[in-house]
C-alpha cells in the first residue's frame, strides 16, 4: 500500500534529503512530473472535492521563478505529492505537508482538507490548485489556494517549522445581510466558535468541529427573528498542533468576530494554520458536534455597562486570564524549587510557545477525584515508574494518571526527562503527556488516555483480540512507530534516543494508529552530537542492542535495532524472548526463528498465523527484510530511521541483503541476574558481576558471525 510523506515540521536538511530519497528509490524524477502534470490535466474525479468551489487566491508577493524552472518542476512534483498523500494519509486523512528539491529551488508545501472531505474527495479538491498554481498564479514562488473544502500552500520559504497564521488570511462575508441587535448576535457567534475551539483543541486528533447554537428569539428586535433561528460554526486546525496552540490560533480569529462582521449573518476568517466559518444555514457534511442554546440576552443596563460591542467584557476577561496565568506561573516555580530542595536534584521548566504555563500542572485533589482516590478498579496496569490508572477530570476528559512507587527505582531523573519533553516533543505518534502533579509525597504523571492501551495486549493476547490486528493495522503500527522515531532522531527541537521501545511502550488510540510513550529512559542531546559512551546500561533485554548492552556504546542505532525486534514481533506475533521449538536450544530466540527461515526461503512461514491469510506477501516481506537490516550487528551497517521510512514507501523493496543478525543474549540461565529498575520482566538497570561467571570476574561471550 502507498503511503504518505511524514508530516509535522521539518528541518531543511531533512526535508531535501527525503525529497533526494524518494526520487532515488521511489521513481524517476521523469515519472514524477509526468504524475504531476496528469493531475494538471486529467478532470478530477467525482466527489465532494470536485465540486469545491473556489473562494480566494493569495499570489500577489513580488516573489517569482521563470517558466520551465526547476523550481516550477518542483512546484509540480509537490502538488502531485500533496493530492496523492492527504487523500490516503491515516494521520488523519486530509492533511500532508512535504519538502521537494534541492537548495536554492526547494519549495515546501502543505494542502489540508475540511474534516468532512477526506479520501478521493479530498484528493480531488487539492489536485484542482495546479489550475490555479500556472494560470492566474503562474510565475509567482509562494501562493496559497483557498476552496470551500480545502486550503493549499506551497513557498519558497520553509514556513511549515515556524507556523505563523497571519503570514496569509482571507476574511469575507457570505451574507450582507446586518442585524440591528449586532453586538448581541457577535457574541452569540462568538460564543459558538469559542466551544468548538476548545472541542477541536481538546478533544479531537483532526483538530476540527462543527456545532450549531438555537438562538434566541427575545434577545433580538421582531425584524431579525426572521433571519436568525439557528446559528452554524465550523473550527479547523492542522492536526499536527498542540492542543494549546490550535486552542490559542483559534482564539486569535474568534476575537476578529467584533471587527470583521460586525453583526453580519454569515462569514470566515480562512488561513493556513487555522480558520473559521459561520452561517445561518447549514453548510458542512458531518453530524454537529456541539448543540448549545443562547443564553438569555442581557438586560439594557447591564449592556450599557459592558458596552455594545463587549469590549470592557473582553478587556476584563483579558485581565482575569493574565492574573491566572501569572498565579500558575508561580506555582509552577515554587514545586519546582520544593523538589529540587527535597530531592536535591535541580528540575527545570522551560516554557514552550505551544503550552501554556497553567496547563503543566494538576492539583491532588482533583487527580484524586479523577481516579476514585486510586481504586484499584482504575488501575490500568504496572510499569517500571509505578501504578497507571484510569480518571475522569470534571471538563469530561479522560486521563492516564502514573503515580510513582515510593519503592521505585526510577525517580527525579526519569520524571524531570518527562517533563522536560512536555516542552519540546510534539507528533501525532507520540504519546501526549499532559502535566504534572507535585504535592506532599506524591509524584504523578498526566497522559492522554488511550482506550485501546498498548500493543502488547493485543499481539501477545488471545486469538479474539489478536484477530483485530489485520495486516493493515500492523502495518499502520509499523509506519506510525517509524515517523515517531524520524521526529525523534531527526526533526525535534532537542535530539532524542528513545532507549526503551518495545511493544508495552506503544499505545493504541480509538483508530488504532501507535503513540510511542514511556520517555522517563529516554537520552537527550543538544546539538548535532547523538552518540556517546555510558556506564548506565538501561532498557529491556531483548530489545537493547549488543554494542549497547555490552559496551555502553549509545547512538541512535540501538532505537533501530529496538525497531527491528519490533517488527519481527508484530509480524510473526511471537514475543522476542520466546523459545522457538525450531530452533537449537542454544539460540531460541526471535532473530534465530526468523533468520533460520530466511536462509531457507520459507519466511513467510514466521507469519502470525492469526492473521488473514490472504495478506500482501510482498509488503510482509518487505517489512522482514527491513527489520533484518535494522537488527544487524554492526550499528554502521544499520539504516537510519529515515531511511527506513524511505524504505517504508518504497514498492520495490530493492534493500541491500542483510547479515547474519546479532545474538548478544542467547538462551541465558542466569538473566535474573541483571538488576531490576522495575517491576516489569525484563527491565533491568544494568548487569551484575556474576552475570556469565561463576567466580564474579567479567567475562563476554559472542557468537560468530
Amino acid at each position: 500500500m502507498g503511503l504518505p510523506l511524514p508530516d509535522g515540521a521539518h528541518t531543511t536538511a531533512t526535508a531535501v534529503k527525503m525529497a533526494r530519497l524518494l526520487d532515488l528509490r521511489s521513481m524517476s524524477a521523469a515519472c514524477l512530473l509526468l504524475l504531476s502534470l496528469s493531475i494538471t490535466l486529467l478532470p478530477p474525479a467525482a466527489g465532494a472535492g470536485a465540486t469545491a468551489a473556489l473562494v480566494t487566491t493569495k499570489c500577489d508577493n513580488g516573489t517569482y521563478y521563470a517558466a520551465n524552472s526547476t523550481y516550477q518542476s518542483n512546484v509540480r512534483l509537490l502538488l502531485a505529492s500533496l493530492a496523492a498523500n492527504a487523500s490516503r494519509s491515516p494521520y488523519p486523512a486530509g492533511f500532508a505537508t512535504a519538502a521537494v528539491g534541492a537548495s536554492p529551488d526547494t519549495v515546501w508545501g502543505l494542502g489540508i482538507c475540511r474534516g468532512d472531505t477526506v479520501g478521493a474527495d479530498c484528493g480531488s479538491c487539492l489536485a484542482l490548485a495546479p489550475e490555479v498554481a500556472f494560470n492566474k498564479c503562474q510565475g509567482v514562488k509562494d501562493v496559497t489556494v483557498f476552496y470551500d473544502r480545502c486550503v493549499l500552500r506551497y513557498s519558497f520559504r520553509d514556513f511549515l517549522t515556524s507556523p505563523d497564521n497571519g503570514q496569509v488570511q482571507d476574511r469575507g462575508i457570505s451574507e450582507v445581510t446586518v442585524l440591528s441587535n449586532a453586538g448581541w448576535f457577535d457574541t452569540l457567534v462568538a460564543r459558538l466558535v469559542g466551544a468548538l475551539a476548545d472541542w477541536a483543541a481538546f478533544n479531537t486528533t483532526a483538530r476540527y468541529a462543527v456545532g450549531t447554537m438555537s438562538s434566541e428569539p427575545a434577545g433580538f428586535p421582531a425584524t431579525d427573528k426572521s433571519v436568525v433561528h439557528r446559528i452554524f460554526g465550523l473550527v479547523q486546525c492542522t492536526p499536527d498542533q498542540s492542543p494549546a496552540a490550535c486552542r490559542r490560533c483559534l482564539q486569535a480569529l474568534v476575537d476578529e468576530i467584533p471587527t470583521v462582521f460586525n453583526g453580519t449573518v454569515g462569514g470566515r476568517i480562512l488561513a493556513v494554520w487555522c480558520y473559521l466559518r459561520f452561517e445561518t444555514h447549514e453548510f458542512f457534511d458531518t453530524a454537529p458536534m456541539l448543540n448549545l442554546v443562547a443564553p438569555p440576552p442581557p438586560s439594557p443596563a447591564a449592556a450599557e455597562q459592558t458596552g455594545g460591542d463587549g469590549t470592557r467584557r473582553r478587556k476584563y476577561a483579558g485581565t482575569v486570564s493574565a492574573i491566572v496565568l501569572g498565579v500558575a506561573v508561580v506555582l509552577l516555580s515554587i514545586s519546582a524549587f520544593v523538589l529540587w530542595r527535597n530531592g536535591r536534584a535541580r528540575l527545570s521548566y522551560q516554557e514552550d510557545d505551544d503550552h501554556d504555563a497553567s496547563s503543566l500542572l494538576f492539583d491532588l485533589a482533583t487527580l484524586r477525584r479523577a481516579t476514585d482516590d486510586f481504586a484499584e478498579e482504575n488501575k490500568l496496569g504496572h510499569g517500571g515508574f509505578g501504578a497507571v490508572y484510569k480518571g475522569l477530570l470534571p471538563d469530561g476528559r479522560q486521563i492516564a494518571v502514573k503515580r510513582m512507587d515510593k519503592a521505585s527505582g526510577q525517580g527525579l531523573k526519569e520524571l524531570r526527562n518527562e517533563l522536560l519533553l512536555v516542552a519540546k516533543l510534539r507528533h501525532n505518534n507520540l504519546a501526549k503527556l499532559l502535566g504534572v502533579c507535585l504535592q506532599g509525597q506524591e509524584k504523578l504523571l498526566v497522559y492522554d488516555y488511550l482506550p485501546n492501551r498498548s500493543l502488547d495486549t493485543f499481539l501477545f493476547a488471545e486469538a479474539e483480540k489478536r484477530l483485530l490486528l489485520d495486516w493493515e493495522t500492523r502495518y499502520r503500527i509499523i509506519y506510525g512507530t517509524a515517523r515517531g522515531l524520524v521526529y525523534l532522531h531527526e526533526d525535534s527541537q532537542i535530539k532524542i534516543i528513545h532507549r526503551d521501545l518495545k511493544a508495552s511502550n506503544i499505545l493504541l488510540d480509538d483508530d488504532m494508529s501507535p503513540k510511542i510513550s514511556d520517555f522517563g529512559l529516554a537520552r537527550l542531546f543538544n546539538g548535532d552530537k547523538t552518540t556517546t559512551i555510558t556506564s548506565q546500561v538501561v532498557g529491556t533485554l531483548g530489545y537493547m542492542a549488543p554494542e549497547y548492552a555490552v559496551l555502553g556504546h549509545l547512538s541512535v542505532k540501538l532505537d533501530v535495532y529496538s525497531f527491528g525486534v519490533l517488527i519481527l514481533e508484530i509480524v510473526t506475533g511471537r514475543r522476542n524472548t520466546d523459545m522457538s521449538e525450531s530452533a537449537s536450544d542454544e539460540s531460541g530466540s526471535l532473530l534465530t526463528y526468523v533468520w533460520d527461515h530466511w536462509l531457507k526461503g520459507t519466511t513467510l512461514d514466521t507469519v502470525d498465523p492469526s492473521m488473514d491469510c490472504r495478506v500482501p506477501e510482498a509488503e510482509v516481506l518487505k517489512c522482514i527484510h527491513l527489520a533484518l537490516l535494522c537488527v544487524q550487528e554492526n550499528p554502521a551497517d544499520r539504516p537510519s530511521m529515515l531511511d527506513v521510512l524511505v524504505m517504508l514507501h518504497d514498492q520495490t523493496s530493492s534493500f541491500a541483503a542483510p547479515s547474519k543478525p546479532a545474538f548478544a543474549y542467547g538462551v541465558l540461565s542466569s538473566v535474573r541476574s541483571w538488576d531490576s529498575v522495575s517491576g516489569e520482566t525484563g527491565t533491568k538497570r544494568g548487569p551484575v558481576a556474576t552475570l556469565l561467571s561463576c567466580n564474579e570476574m567479567s567475562v563476554s561471550e559472542f557468537q560468530p558471525r
